[in-house]
């Protein structure tokens, strides 16, 4: 499979997310007005353009800095729309347009909401290329974290390492696996505790270009904390939002799952407490997690092959 059928098939699970997909039409066609300036920043395949084009937009400015940006330039051809889309293949921080927008949209949310650069880029975008009074989609992001009790899940992919396989000893690589997080589908039966809104940004005010957030939960149920589990809701306009919780079954995402250095025995009642962070516009995360008088400390630098695992 080469980098570019990648490509074509990562967005192809996004273009047939119904609830994704559908959501951003509704909000597009509700905020776009004939004779509007839009940008849409990370445009992928080039769908949101294509609903803003349709909802009578004059002009639109698509900016994608990865090579998919090619098929959106052949489907807005196809569908008559090259002479109202002006693709750049570029960072949208190293863009500059002729007029200001009056609407923005972006879809870069990964699994926890912000590790596409969302926040970085929005934020930039929504100072250097939005009219004063412009709309952003989506409006703002909520962070939602619950303590997990994932057994199955935890031994084959995260202890996996530390058994010899075909004889050879893979445990550094248990390194990498413990301090990276994992997208997987999970239901309410893996909780530990109450879900617990960690963050909430809006676009349209907000100067945060990073994600901190300190907090506290009690366990609910005797169990074994393996780790926390993560999802994001963002509204996309008033009364209109998407989501990848355990509710949300036909995402493409799935929920983003923080392990931790090893599970730990919880009794209902217990306090967790915890931080998480990002760093280099979402690129990087970083989670510390106390329970019952133990303290693990992980990071996403620490789970990069560039890093240098203990052996």
């Amino acid at each position: 499979m080469t980098k570019y059928t990648d490509f074509i098939n990562y967005h192809l699970s996004m273009l047939i997310d119904e609830t994704r997909t559908g959501a951003y039409s509704r909000a597009v066609s509700k905020v776009v007005k004939p004779g509007d300036v839009v940008v849409d920043v990370g445009c992928g395949s080039g769908i949101l353009s294509f609903f803003a084009c349709r909802a009578g937009a004059r002009h639109v400015h698509a900016i994608e800095s990865e090579p998919v940006i090619n098929i959106a330039e052949l489907v807005a051809a196809k569908n008559g729309f090259q002479d109202r889309i002006t693709f750049y293949n570029a960072s949208s921080f190293n863009v500059d347009l002729p007029e200001p927008a009056d609407v923005i949209v972006t879809e870069t949310m990964g699994t926890f909401g912000f590790e596409e650069g969302i926040l970085g880029s929005l934020t930039d975008a929504r100072e250097r290329l939005l009219k004063k009074g412009g709309t952003l989609i989506p409006h703002g992001v909520e962070l939602f974290l619950v303590p997990v009790e994932l057994p199955q899940f935890y031994e084959h992919v995260i202890d996996f390492w530390v058994n010899r396989c075909q004889g050879f000893d893979f445990s550094p690589v248990r390194h990498l696996t413990v301090n990276n997080f994992h997208p997987l589908k999970l239901h309410e039966g893996t909780f530990l505790g109450d879900p617990l809104r960690v963050q909430e940004i809006e676009f349209g005010e907000t100067t945060q270009t990073e994600v901190k957030a300190g907090f506290t939960i009690h366990v609910r149920r005797q169990g074994w904390l393996h780790g926390l589990a993560g999802w994001f809701n963002a509204e996309l306009i008033p009364g209109l939002s998407i989501s990848n919780g355990p509710q949300d079954k036909a995402s493409h995402w799935g929920l983003a799952f923080f392990p931790i250095g090893r599970p730990v025995s919880v009794d209902r009642g217990n306090r967790i407490d915890a931080e998480m962070s990002s760093s280099q516009n979402g690129e990087y995360w970083h989670w510390n997690v106390s329970v019952n008088g133990l303290r693990f400390e992980h990071s996403s630098t620490k789970g990069s092959l560039s890093s240098s695992p203990p052996l």
